[in-house]
């Protein structure tokens, strides 16, 4: 009989390797941008034959920064490019384009790394505009009325502008006129008024005149005629 001493089973030491791959990284998105105003072909107005246009960028994944460092993609600037003239930097998405001429013009911006090289592939856009003169508001004439006493005027001292209407009304117990001569030459004549009796005058050019009653050459009266800043006169 063969005896023999058996101990406790000894756990064996195992170890479960699992091998685990990381995620990649998600993808770098490109910037972009769009040219939001002024539209193409649109007609900008200006107050007069120069004027300032204002640029307007809409951007996606876009941080715009100050020259300088390493190119990052997402980062950067603009370089912007009026008819083909010299780049000028900008780092905002509103730029006024001043001092331009009326007439039509084109404007090119491109997006520049944080290293002063242009993105690759290039990404730029550029937009056809127009400036034009911008028209003055319609003048809206007013209406100024005179009485005409016996030996006077009412208001005797009135200033107007071009295209205003102006009526003298007869009072008094006379008949009178308003009568304008400048340098030999008739400006404006009611011709002779009966008592009650009225007439207008639509003033189309600038003057200042002293006028007078041909029925009464004493009784007098002052009208100065103003530009009203939009018809000749």
């Amino acid at each position: 009989m063969i005896a023999g001493c058996l101990g406790p089973e000894q756990p064996q030491n195992v170890t479960n390797e699992t091998n685990v791959t990381p995620p990649p990284p998600p993808p770098v998105k490109m910037p972009s941008f769009t040219i939001t105003s002024p539209g193409a072909g649109e007609a900008v107005p200006v107050q007069g034959d120069v004027g300032d246009v204002s640029l307007t960028m809409s951007t996606q994944n876009l941080v715009l920064k100050q020259p300088g460092g390493a190119a990052k993609t997402g980062e950067g600037h603009f370089k912007v490019t009026v008819d083909g003239g010299t780049p000028l930097t900008v780092t905002t998405k509103t730029y006024v384009l001043s001092g331009l001429a009326t007439g039509e013009h084109t404007v090119k911006v491109e997006l520049y790394n944080n290293d002063k090289t242009p993105y690759s592939p290039k990404i730029s856009k550029e937009v056809t505009f127009t400036v034009e003169k911008e028209k003055p508001a319609e003048y809206v004439p007013q209406e100024y009325t005179i009485s005409i006493k016996d030996f006077a005027y009412d208001p005797a001292d009135i200033t107007v502008k071009v295209k205003d209407r102006v009526t003298w009304e007869n009072d008094g117990a006379y008949p009178r006129s308003a009568t304008c001569f400048i340098n030999g030459k008739q400006a404006f004549d009611t011709t002779v008024l009966g008592p009650g009796k009225s007439a207008t005058i639509t003033m189309n050019k600038t003057l200042e005149c002293e006028y007078y009653s041909v029925t009464h050459m004493a009784m007098k009266g002052h009208i100065t005629v103003e530009s009203n800043g939009v018809d000749p006169g």
